[in-house]
């Protein structure tokens, strides 16, 4: 097998694991808590995120439902 193979086949399931960790069940989410990290706002919380991510998936929809169809018919 190809180094170079080895090597992509090892970083896609070092980030597959690290995406199913950041998933993992536990206790849930409380949107009240403030937010962590350094591009956080000074009165951010975690339920923001979520409805501003909510809303940007709903202003996005039409527009990849658009580009999907206009791929499908190449």
């Amino acid at each position: 097998m190809n180094p170079l193979a080895i090597i992509a086949l090892a970083a896609i399931l070092a980030a597959g694991a690290g995406a199913r960790a950041a998933d993992a069940p536990g206790k849930p989410m409380k949107s009240d808590e403030p937010m962590h990290g350094e591009m956080k706002k000074q009165s951010m919380k975690k339920g923001d995120v979520r409805k501003a991510a909510k809303k940007k998936e709903r202003e996005m929809k039409p527009i990849l439902e658009r580009e999907a169809a206009g791929s499908a018919k190449k």
